[in-house]
């Protein structure tokens, strides 16, 4: 009798233990072929676009590029930005995923369903809260801070204002430093988190390219050189490691087409710009 019941038992452990299997099975089997099917509607030249594709990049997934042209949208675009966000009468922005039933915008929404949903062994997602937080705050400023520090550049149409403007970016440019010298880690690495590249980059890595960009192709302001004679070399090391992400270089939009884009955020500078 005893032994009867300790082979019933071992014959239900081995059941579940294939049941578990089968569901594991399954469930892999789903992910690859939502991920099959997967759409990914940008524009290269948008850098919030640019971040969920960096973090598609960075996971492996498949996906479908549907190249978005801004200024002539087309029906079919329109109509499903729309419809995601229930409004019939939005402006279309990019980017847009389609992942099976899921039909999400906005970058950060965007980057960050992707690396939980295909990058758990990428480490980009931080395992502590904490430390999450810290990056996304570290995008936020960065955006709220170098970014408008860019547009205060490419409007000033005079030699003063741009000089004030070139002071607004070294004030940012020094406040990112410190940050990152607070808040972030330098073990091991360059990025923010040290060794760790995280969603700090994947969320500002497209800024930083057009700041770099435009602010020297069209007012002749160097970061690079801002950055050296403020001796803000935290921040020149984590610029230079995001720049060099193989993820960066391979979803950069083409650098004349960027600056086409890049134009049309610039204020043409007074012919006598001297006051």
């Amino acid at each position: 009798m005893l032994r009867a019941r300790a082979l019933l038992g071992r014959v239900a452990v081995g059941r579940s233990q294939l049941s578990q299997s089968a569901r594991h099975q399954s469930q892999h089997r789903s992910v690859v072929t939502a991920a099959a099917g997967m759409q990914f509607w940008a524009a290269r030249v948008c850098p919030y676009a640019q971040r969920g594709y960096i973090a598609l990049k960075e996971t492996g997934v498949p996906f479908e590029f549907k190249s978005v042209d801004l200024h002539d949208k087309s029906p079919e675009f329109v109509e499903l930005y729309r419809r995601i966000v229930c409004d019939d009468t939005a402006n279309a922005k990019v980017p847009v995923l389609i992942d099976g039933e899921l039909k999400i915008t906005e970058s950060p929404v965007v980057a960050e369903y992707v690396l939980r949903r295909y990058g758990a062994d990428t480490d980009i997602l931080p395992a502590y809260p904490a430390a999450t937080a810290k990056a996304k705050l570290w995008a936020e400023l960065f955006g709220a801070n170098v970014g408008a520090a860019q547009v205060a550049i490419l409007k000033s149409d005079t030699k003063a204002k741009l000089a004030e403007a070139e002071e607004k970016m070294v004030h940012a440019l020094t406040a990112m430093d410190a940050f990152l010298r607070s808040q972030g880690s330098d073990d091991g690495g360059s990025f923010f988190l040290g060794k760790q590249y995280s969603i700090a980059e994947v969320l500002t890595t497209s800024l930083l390219q057009r700041a770099l960009a435009y602010t020297k192709a069209y007012r002749g302001v160097d970061l690079w050189r801002l950055v050296a004679d403020a001796k803000l070399a935290r921040l020149e090391a984590w610029m230079k490691a995001a720049m060099e992400r193989p993820s960066a270089k391979e979803t950069a939009p083409d650098e004349t087409e960027l600056l086409a884009h890049g134009r049309k955020f610039t204020v043409p500078m007074e012919a006598t710009a001297d006051a």
